[in-house]
């Protein structure tokens, strides 16, 4: 009997072993699958997809890029609309630039005291790129009900009732966007987009009873339309974003618009960039189109030589217009109209292309195709007056410098009286690398930070620039580097330009440009 007991109460501590453990492997909750989603998840796909990559395609054509924008976001100023508006603003850009490049957005709020901690950046971080432009703008405007319309009908039986109703109600919604510098926090004039969108909620109602014996019988059946809010802003951003970034770019954006190039009002808008050009930016652009299409294979020099007008009249022969050799707004519009590189080539991203050039005025003018990766840079120097520029006392000059490829450009002057200053960078253009062929104006923008101006009647003043692919500006000696816009004591230009040049393990290539001041006009004959 013991034996049994013993054996029992063995089997007795194996089962509770077993129960232990059993409990211990399967602790813990087993979430239960009760049904997947059935809906996948799909792309926004809005009113101007289409125009956004037109845009893109139409950026890389004229040869847009690089062109560094920021917004601080687009506020709702009726304060009834939340939405991601800088975001969508965002997406906007990235999608006209997946394959032109054209645009590179800096997330940065460009506050005031922001603008402060920018300079700062710049200097902390080597690949810090500033913005030259930001984006402003808000939901300006929510009407409700503007238009309310509604009927409805019935007719009544003693067997039967029925009744309809519909009703449409309408709201406006608008969307204002500017574009500014942001070294100067100046309105570029002309900038400029306003769009208004009307948001339609429609419904159509039917009601109808009936008696079936003792029975009683009733139905309704209804339908609503209605157009989202936040969707018609999304719109409106997308579209204020075409109009603004092609108006700063000088692209004919109303193309991607689906908007004939003859009508009024954006030709209009062509004629003025066309009236707004000097005669030489004029003759400069018409070379560069026709050296993408093939017609001419010189310089784009900006002067109208015996070389380009005989390109320019074929030109003008192969594409319907009268063979007359001179650059008018015929000819500027159907360049605008026929992006350069256009004729028998491949827009593919191995293709010869145009640069664009982004100044502080807000132009977006096609530039020679960029130098060879690696090639050392070198620099176009040149003035408002041309590369050769004669001032009076009293007016003031504009400095113009292009470097060849890409570099890190240091522009020095040298007044009458021998003192020197660093006018680039400056504290208004704190940003010393500048990408090949983008052309910078010292001072920038239409209303100037500060003035370069000529005083001393005959006097001969100098501008000297040095660019190198390397940021040399942090290697030189101490003695030069003082504040932007002050003397530097103690130096003449040979000396600053000679201490670049005595930089080793790199390329340092400068070009200087003589200014000649003119006698002020005597106000008495």
């Amino acid at each position: 009997m013991g034996f049994v007991r013993r054996t029992g109460f063995a089997r007795m501590a194996a089962a509770a072993s077993l129960l232990l453990l059993g409990a211990c492997v399967t602790s813990g909750e087993q979430a239960t699958l009760v049904q997947k989603p059935k809906t996948p998840p799909v792309r926004t796909v809005s009113n101007f997809s289409e125009a956004l990559r037109c845009m893109d395609t139409l950026m890389w054509n004229h040869g847009k890029r690089d062109i560094f924008i920021t917004s601080n976001g687009i506020p709702d100023a009726t304060g009834r609309v939340a939405g991601g508006t800088k975001e969508m603003l965002i997406t906007a850009v990235s999608r006209m630039s997946e394959r032109s490049n054209a645009f590179r957005f800096v997330d940065f709020e460009p506050t005031l005291d922001d603008v402060n901690a920018l300079y700062w950046m710049i200097g902390v971080q080597p690949n810090f790129r500033a913005p030259s432009y930001y984006v402003r703008g808000a939901i300006t405007q929510l009407d409700d009900n503007v238009v309310s319309e509604a009927a409805s009908a019935g007719i009544s039986l003693p067997t039967f009732d029925l009744g309809i109703s519909a009703d449409q109600v309408m709201s406006v919604i608008s969307v204002d966007l500017n574009i500014g510098e942001l070294a100067t926090r100046q309105i570029i004039p002309g900038l400029s987009a306003s769009n208004s969108l009307a948001i339609v909620s429609s419904g159509k109602g039917a009601d109808a009873g009936a008696v079936i014996g003792k029975a009683g019988l009733s139905f309704n059946v209804s339908l609503n339309k209605s157009e989202g809010l936040h969707q018609a802003v999304r719109t409106l951003i997308e579209l204020s974003t075409i109009e603004v970034l092609g108006k700063m770019t000088r692209t004919p954006y109303w193309q991607c618009l689906g908007i004939d190039q003859t009508n009024p009002a954006f030709a209009g808008q062509a004629r003025d960039w066309f009236d707004g050009m000097a005669p030489s930016q004029r003759v400069a652009y018409v070379q560069r189109v026709l050296l993408a299409e093939g017609y001419y294979d010189g310089p784009d020099s900006g002067q109208l030589d015996e070389r380009t007008r005989d390109a320019i009249s074929r030109y003008q022969a192969d594409n319907d217009l009268i063979a007359t050799g001179r650059i008018d707004f015929d000819l500027y519009q159907r360049m605008l109209a026929q992006p350069s590189g256009q004729r028998g080539t491949d827009k593919g991203p191995g293709a010869p292309r145009l640069q664009s050039v982004s100044n502080a005025g807000g132009e977006g003018l096609p530039r020679a195709a960029p130098a060879p990766a690696g090639a050392a840079p070198d620099l176009v120097l040149s003035s408002d007056r041309g590369p050769q520029p004669r001032y009076r006392a009293g007016e003031t000059l504009v400095v113009r410098v292009q470097p060849t490829a890409n570099g890190f450009v240091y522009c020095y002057y040298q007044d009458a009286a021998g003192s020197v200053a660093r006018i680039f960078p400056n504290r208004f253009q704190p940003d010393s690398f500048l990408q090949a062929n983008q052309q910078v104006e010292v001072p920038p923008g239409s209303q100037k930070p500060f003035n370069l101006r000529m005083d001393r009647p005959g006097a001969s003043e100098t501008i000297a620039c040095i660019v190198s692919p390397d940021e040399i500006g942090t290697r030189i000696a101490d003695r030069f580097k003082t504040e932007d816009l002050q003397p530097i004591p103690g130096a003449t230009l040979a000396d600053v330009v000679g201490a670049y040049g005595s930089i080793q393990g790199t390329s340092v290539r400068s070009r200087q440009m003589a200014v000649q001041v003119l006698p002020a006009v005597s106000a008495q004959r």
